[in-house]
């Protein structure tokens, strides 16, 4: 991790008979880092609290902030779980020796850097004399010595920003996507001044006075990845040569060690008919899809697995008899692609759709219709915006892990959101629901389905008493369609809806042992 040095240095200067100090910024970098160019293919991190969609104000993690103080009764540290902020202060109940600070740094993942980022902040500072002033500040590196300017009473800046609403529009600062080069982004409170000062006491003993503050609630900062995955151990039998039929794998590994691994596709003839993402990292590798501008959008600064093994199946039985190209695509989190493989498969037998892709067939006699598929045969998109390459997000509302934990007869939910290629959301979508129960040989049966709101976002409460089981939700982009462009897989483990009294716990040969359901009405306990 790199490092940085800061010292502020507040400058006196006569002004008039009344001889105020003004306050001037002189920030000493401690290292000096070589831009480079930026590339289009980044993604958004955010950090403290989702800023945007239906999940706007939940706690998110603080990947790579890390915390920093120099000098006595000076806090920095991570509230944000608690509903409060990424904090750097300076205790306003006792008096500060000049160049004195707390401070914390957002540092971007080796090989990663920042194109720009929007935070939401609040910061203040007390009372000035000369050669100490509380003062607060943000910067990036390499860049500026500061965003803003530096913000300090004796500047006329005692505040700025709303400590009463973290997504205040007076709390938002924005650095535009044009940043190269740039690895961390800092914000500090400090005792500024000149060689000698001290910032003085804002409050008295008790009071829980800051004398300096700088609270960030939110922050979406967009991280640039400029090297996509590598591909390797291709194999199966969609690779080996030979005539195909019906279902057929293809085998592969994938690394990543910027953004990780998140998913891939494969494309027939140009048409993607199968894409998903390979290891969802307990949620924190699906997009949380609530941006504009058409990028992935996470809560971790490297959301995806750094390496993944993984197979892809293909329904040959789809495609007419014959030769046919086929591709292996493989991206990373910011949206990087690799090749895996480009060549050809043959394809056997008679076609269940009757012709080839992209002709028109009677739907009577399709059994498999999707991406690719005759518009004849498909019927009418499945909500607007409805798209072949669709990213179907879903997580429970107590927790972004894919697994999860309930008690038995409680009522859990289920919430996502449905977004196209461009990250617009698909509304009016109607989505698939199906329960697979853990015991064995359970059946697969369907749950019911919901509709996406207009923003694409759902929600679905299951069903009470539903036990342990394996959840799939899926999307399909058009009416009649057999082949799916979009799933989602979660697990619910509940806990048994019985509780036993067993006695004795120890017994010898021929001794009975009695079993008492403790949870069934009128048990005496």
């Amino acid at each position: 991790m790199r490092r940085m040095s800061v010292e502020a240095v507040v400058m006196g200067r006569r002004m008039g008979r009344r001889g105020r100090s003004r306050v001037a910024l002189l920030l000493l970098l401690g290292v000096c880092l070589a831009p480079s160019l930026a590339a289009a293919n980044s993604y958004h991190d955010f950090l403290c609290r989702i800023p945007y969609g239906p999940q706007a104000g939940r706690a998110a993690p603080a990947d790579d902030v890390t915390y920093a103080t120099n000098g006595g009764f000076f806090y920095a540290g991570d509230g944000c779980e608690g509903g409060g902020a990424l904090y750097a202060a300076m205790d306003g109940e006792v008096t500060h020796l000049y160049g004195t600070s707390a401070s914390n740094t957002f540092t971007a993942p080796t090989g990663l850097t920042i194109a720009g980022f929007t935070i939401w902040r609040y910061e203040s500072d007390a009372a000035s004399k000369p050669y100490g002033s509380p003062a607060s500040n943000l910067l990036y590196s390499p860049g500026p010595p500061s965003v803003q300017g530096l913000c300090a009473e004796i500047e006329g800046c005692p505040y700025r920003g709303s400590q009463a609403n973290p997504f205040d529009p007076s709390n938002v600062v924005t650095v535009g996507d044009h940043l190269s080069g740039v690895t961390l982004i800092q914000w500090s409170a400090a005792c500024g001044g000149g060689p000698g000062g001290e910032c003085p006491a804002s409050g008295g003993p008790g009071s829980g006075s800051l004398s300096s503050q700088y609270d960030v609630y939110a922050a979406d900062i967009d991280l640039v990845d400029n090297t996509p995955p590598t591909v390797g151990g291709v194999s199966g039998p969609l690779v080996a040569g030979g005539t195909l039929s019906g279902q057929q794998a293809i085998s592969f590994n994938a690394a990543d060690g910027q953004s990780g691994v998140y998913g891939g596709s494969l494309l027939v003839d140009g048409h993607t008919v199968v894409s998903r993402i390979f290891d969802t990292n307990e949620g924190a590798c699906q997009s949380l899809g609530v941006t504009s501008d058409g990028q992935r959008s996470f809560e971790h600064a490297q959301p995806c697995k750094a390496s993944v093994s993984a197979v892809l199946m293909l329904n040959t039985s789809q495609f007419t008899p014959g030769a046919h190209s086929l591709e292996l695509i493989i991206d990373d989190a910011a949206g990087n692609q690799a090749v895996g493989y480009n060549g050809t498969i043959t394809v056997g037998g008679s076609s269940s759709t009757g012709s080839s892709m992209g002709s028109t067939t009677d739907s009577a006699t399709a059994s498999t219709i999707g991406p690719g598929s005759p518009l004849a045969v498909r019927g009418p998109g499945n909500g607007a915006n409805a798209s072949d390459e669709a990213m179907l997000n879903a997580h429970w509302t107590r927790t972004r892990k894919v697994t999860f934990t309930s008690r038995y007869g409680a009522t859990d939910q289920i919430t996502g959101r449905l977004t196209n290629a461009a990250g617009q959301g698909i509304s009016g979508a109607v989505l698939d629901v199906y329960e697979t129960p853990a015991y064995e040989g359970a059946r697969t049966v369907p749950l019911a389905g919901m509709r996406t709101d207009p923003t694409g976002g759902w929600t679905l409460s299951l069903p009470r008493g539903v036990s342990s089981s394996a959840l799939r939700l899926q999307y399909r982009s058009h009416v009649n369609d057999t082949v799916l462009v979009a799933t989602a897989m979660l697990t619910l483990r509940v806990y048994a809806g019985i509780a036993l009294r067993i006695a004795p716990r120890v017994a010898s040969v021929g001794r009975s042992i009695h079993f008492n359901d403790v949870s069934a009405p009128g048990f005496r306990r």
